[in-house]
């Protein structure tokens, strides 16, 4: 049953990110196109402005699934009801709270960033729309730990597809009926959100029939008590907020909007990337808090490791072939742009991702164990650092909007190489080297598929989306193989082919059926 609900999990996530990715792929030179390159990057801008609220909340909101699991699953649900009660409550106050300087950051945001003036009504709605989609998501974030505590991922992952396919009919319509304006991307994560919010009081209701929000429930030492283990997190956010959260501002303050603009579409990509990594590693997050408080610590170890070759197979099979094909892929999306500068910056960026993605999941780790300090000050003291050399550069040299790239690139591989595997087997309680063995098969399979990648490249004149997508699935097949024959060991392997013949012949004895 365990390993079919992670399989179930599984495609249904991936197969819910990638109609999001289908979204963004035609959203996004349909803005630059119709509406200008530094309309994206205010979508984008928008969205980093809601990271930087988070900071408020994360705190809390962080850590509502982590306390609610691990009590649910210990049969203490009155413990269970107490954390998610307090959670509903807080969160409806923090948004109220939230609702006024968001509107005044509204009122006064051309004061505050720098926006041609033919576009400041329309940033300025983009803008309003986002923070009140941030309000409505507050409250979710407590519902939405339903699915997480019961390790039903798969429906999580249902509601998404049919929210991207809700925002993709609002903003096709949008887009063809009316003028083009950014706003429409904000309206339409709003009438989203509110979906998913209703969706999730649902399953709330359905799978966690003793999970009620009452008014006796409420208890404040309970909010003091989660906020205590996720302050961390917000220290944490704001460490990743200093490394990387601040490029598109620092952009547009101390370079232009356009270099802002061109930024956010390489952004697009890596941020996608860097997400499908993260929502791939998360898929395994409730199993692995489950197996914890249980006291199942061998079955968590092997639960990570697994994570971290699935997660590595998908992210060395897309990374590689984007490292490699980036030019070509620019080149037939947003043929009017600056290919160039786009492909220099998706090389800095990407390197960072393909060396960093295989600890991802080693990230849920501290959450897990509730061993959050020591990681949150390294990352602001990495962001201060990052902050500061890319000021020094942006000043000091002609690479502009390379430097803001390149900095948190170089950081961010040195520490998830070395820091995060080390610490996260310090938490676990077992050997520092536990996790080596799986990065330094990563590592390799990388290098292989570069090499691989770089040679069918060679071989192709590409110059249509049918090339590119056949090289897709021709680099893509072979990255699998690579991955299969390196990444897992001979028992990963005779695990998968038993797994297979089951469902092959399963599908025979239903066929016959």
């Amino acid at each position: 049953m365990k390993n079919k609900q992670m399989i179930l999990n599984m495609t249904s996530t991936i197969f819910a990110f990638c109609v999001n990715i289908g979204i963004n792929f035609f959203l996004t030179p349909y803005i630059t196109k119709n509406v200008g390159v530094e309309a994206n990057g205010f979508i984008t801008l928008a969205n980093n402005f809601v990271t930087y609220a988070s900071l408020l909340t994360i705190a809390f909101n962080s850590m509502i699934g982590r306390f609610v699991t691990i009590e649910i699953h210990k049969g203490n649900y009155e413990k269970a009801n107490k954390y998610f009660t307090s959670s509903v409550y807080a969160n409806i106050f923090i948004g109220l709270l939230l609702l006024l300087p968001s509107l005044i950051m509204v009122f006064f945001l051309n004061d505050i960033l720098s926006i041609p003036s033919n576009m400041v009504f329309d940033v300025k709605l983009l803008f309003l729309f986002i923070f009140i989609n941030f309000i409505l998501s507050l409250i979710n974030s407590s519902y939405s730990t339903t699915t997480f505590a019961t390790n039903r991922l798969d429906l999580n992952a249902k509601v998404n597809i049919i929210s991207y396919a809700l925002k993709a009919i609002i903003l096709i319509v949008a887009f063809i009926v009316f003028k083009p304006y950014v706003l429409y991307v904000g309206f339409a994560s709003c009438i989203v959100s509110i979906y998913q919010l209703i969706k999730n009081m649902y399953y709330t209701k359905k799978l966690l029939p003793d999970i009620k929000v009452k008014k006796r429930y409420f208890d404040i030492k309970s909010i003091i008590e989660i906020i205590k283990s996720g302050v961390w997190n917000t220290v944490t956010k704001l460490g990743q907020i200093l490394t990387d959260g601040l490029d598109l501002l620092i952009t547009n303050l101390f370079i232009n909007p356009l270099a802002m603009g061109q930024f956010a579409i390489v952004k697009t990509i890596t941020t996608n990337l860097s997400a499908f990594i993260s929502t791939f590693a998360g898929i395994f997050s409730p199993q692995q808090t489950i197996d914890y408080a249980k006291g199942k610590m061998d079955v968590v170890v092997q639960d990570f490791k697994l994570s971290m070759k699935l997660t590595g197979v998908f992210a060395s099979c897309s990374m590689c072939f984007f490292l490699i094909f980036g030019t070509s892929f620019y080149s037939l999306w947003v043929p009017n742009q600056d290919i160039k500068l786009l492909t220099i910056l998706s090389i800095v960026s990407i390197v960072s991702l393909i060396a960093s993605s295989i600890i991802v999941p080693l990230w849920q780790v501290f959450t897990i164990t509730n061993k959050l300090k020591v990681n949150s000050l390294l990352h602001v003291f990495i962001g201060l650092f990052n902050t500061l050399i890319v000021l020094v550069l942006i000043k000091h040299t002609n690479l502009g909007v390379i430097a803001v790239a390149l900095v948190s690139s170089v950081t961010g591989a040195i520490k998830n190489l070395t820091y995060t595997p080390l610490y996260s087997a310090h938490c676990l309680g077992v050997k520092k080297t536990t996790f080596y063995p799986e990065i330094f098969r990563y590592l390799l399979v990388n290098l292989i598929l570069l090499g691989i990648d770089y040679f069918v490249y060679s071989l192709f004149n590409i110059d249509s989306w049918m090339i590119l997508i056949l090289m897709i699935i021709l680099c893509g097949a072979i990255g699998l193989i690579v991955n299969y024959l390196i990444m897992f060991s001979k028992e990963d392997r005779k695990y998968f082919i038993i797994l297979i013949k089951k469902k092959l012949s399963r599908g025979v004895v239903n066929g016959k059926n």
